[in-house]
Formats: C-alpha cells, sequence, structure tokens
C-alpha cells in the first residue's frame, strides 16, 4: 500500500511540524502519527493511504456501519445523534435565513442528516467517499448520494446551503476542495464547516483516546486558527462562528468508552456532563457559516 508523506502545511506551507501523537485505527488496527504545524496549529496524520487503499480503514459490511441499538450504551448514542440531526437541521435554518432550499452536504456518512433536511422541506444531494456507507443511506433512506468524486462534476453556483460536518479533514486535498465548495454556492448562500478542534482542552484531556481523532479516514485535523487562515486564503469572510456543547457531550462520551475497556455508563456519563458543559477556553466542536467575499 503506498502511503502519502507530508513534509510542509498545506495551508500556510509552514515546515514546522512537530509529532504530536501517535493513533491506533479501530479497524485496521494501525497505527499512525499525528503531527502539529507551529505555523498555524492544523494537524496531520502522517502516511496516509492513497484514495484508492482507504476502503480497508472504513467498515467492510452494511452491518458493521449499522447494527439496531441493543445495549444500553448503544441506545443512548442512537437517542443523542437523533437529537444532534434535528440540532443540525435548526443551525441550517437559521443561519441560512431559510427554511426551504436546495442543500448540498459533503461526506454525508450514512445520510441521516441528509434525510433530516429532506423532511423538512429541502431539495437534499449529498456525495460520500465510503461505499457501503453510501450503499446503506440509498437504500435506508432512498436518497441518491454520488460518490465523492462527483463533487468536482457539479455545476458551480446550485446550492443555497452546502454544508461539511466534520469531513472537510478527509479531502486528499484540503484547498482543491474548499475551493470548490465555495464555487458551488449561489451569490446569496452560505457554506458551513464543522469540526472538531484538534487543540481543544478535550483533545488534549483524552490523547490518543479522543474519539475526534479517526484516523487515517481524517487526514487534516482543524484549528479555528488553521481554519481562519484557510478561509482568509480562499477570500472567505466568516458569518458566525458557534461551538456546540450537544456535539462536544457526545465526542466526550464516545472517547470515555475508547478510554475504558468496561464501557460502564454511570461514570462516563457524569465526566461527559462535566466535561462537556463546562466553560472551556479551547471548545469541542466549532460551526462555521461563511460566504464569499464581494469581488
Amino acid at each position: 500500500m503506498t502511503t502519502i508523506r507530508i513534509d510542509s502545511c498545506p495551508i500556510c506551507n509552514g515546515r514546522h511540524l512537530i509529532h504530536k501523537l501517535s493513533y491506533t485505527d479501530s479497524i485496521s488496527n494501525k497505527t499512525f502519527e499525528i503531527l502539529q504545524c507551529n505555523d498555524c496549529g492544523l494537524h496531520i496524520t502522517q502516511h496516509t493511504p492513497r484514495l484508492n487503499d482507504m476502503g480497508a480503514f472504513y467498515p467492510s459490511s452494511e452491518a458493521a456501519c449499522y447494527q439496531p441499538a441493543r445495549c444500553f450504551n448503544d441506545k443512548l448514542l442512537d437517542f443523542l445523534l437523533g437529537k444532534w440531526y434535528k440540532k443540525q437541521v435548526k443551525i441550517v435554518c437559521r443561519e441560512s435565513q431559510r427554511y426551504s432550499g436546495v442543500l448540498l452536504e459533503m461526506g454525508c456518512k450514512m445520510g441521516y442528516f441528509a434525510n433530516a433536511m429532506r423532511n423538512s422541506g429541502w431539495i437534499t444531494h449529498a456525495v460520500e467517499y465510503d461505499t457501503t456507507a453510501r450503499e446503506y443511506a440509498n437504500k435506508r433512506f432512498m436518497l441518491q448520494i454520488e460518490e465523492g468524486g462527483k463533487l468536482f462534476n457539479i455545476n458551480p453556483r446550485s446550492y443555497n446551503v452546502v454544508v461539511a460536518w466534520d469531513s472537510l479533514g478527509e479531502a486528499v486535498d484540503i484547498n482543491r476542495t474548499l475551493e470548490k465548495l465555495t464555487q458551488l454556492i449561489v451569490k446569496d448562500g452560505v457554506l458551513m464547516i464543522a469540526f472538531h478542534n484538534a487543540q481543544s482542552d478535550n483533545a488534549t484531556h483524552y490523547g490518543s483516546w479522543w474519539s475526534g481523532w479517526k484516523a487515517p479516514r481524517k487526514r487534516w485535523h482543524l484549528t479555528p486558527q488553521a481554519f481562519e487562515t484557510l478561509a482568509e486564503k480562499h477570500n472567505l469572510e466568516i458569518v458566525c462562528r458557534q461551538h456546540s456543547a450537544q456535539r462536544a457531550f457526545i465526542t466526550t462520551l464516545t472517547s470515555e468508552w475508547n478510554q475504558s475497556s468496561a464501557k460502564g455508563i454511570i461514570k462516563p456519563l457524569l465526566r461527559s456532563i462535566a466535561q462537556a458543559f463546562k466553560k472551556q477556553q479551547n471548545p469541542t466542536y466549532y460551526i462555521y457559516t461563511l460566504k464569499n467575499k464581494p469581488q
């Protein structure tokens, strides 16, 4: 398997990349090095597989992709994620100041958010690289999700809203991908990018157990400084920057379960509440609303 070696930061072109931690992927059991750019703060997964080889790092069956919740932990996670999908719909409507329109989701995973937007009256399109997740979403929700590479074939100015929920970091070329996303929104449209903050208090607390890493599927691990540098580079205006305690709670809970082989509920739940809802200097999950700057 051929891997990609990164010697300079794709955002600021800095070459001061230092070792941050080692992360073991739960699907392949392979360990990857996470680097940190000392110039802009971007975190990078070193030696990621090329796109054609990435399938080995995704679930290989629909059953692994999704199983009906059986134990209390699974039911709790399903409940929390269900609430989160509904919250995402509200966020999109508020930030776009629209209650209907045409929306594209980049990296829709198993299609739950895309389905929620469609059920709210939006015309929803989506792209996803993971074949198993894409086929699951198309079958379960009767969506027509395209293969991820089809993103670059879409005509410019086609959408009122384009969203990437924690998926920009999976792009092979982060600059080319963001440039394409900016071209897809109409003149008064909005681009919404959300990501786990690699320099959050949460990430520091859990280290390699943090559920926000997801290497090697996630190649680039954003921070506010890195993303705002990237946005400026692509002539994007930041309309709103917010963080989500609700998403932070889910991330904390799954990180607790990663750290504990017993996967109990009471202690992780209490710790998750304390970690997610306390005032943090560096929040866990950011949501940016952006528009193209006037030419």
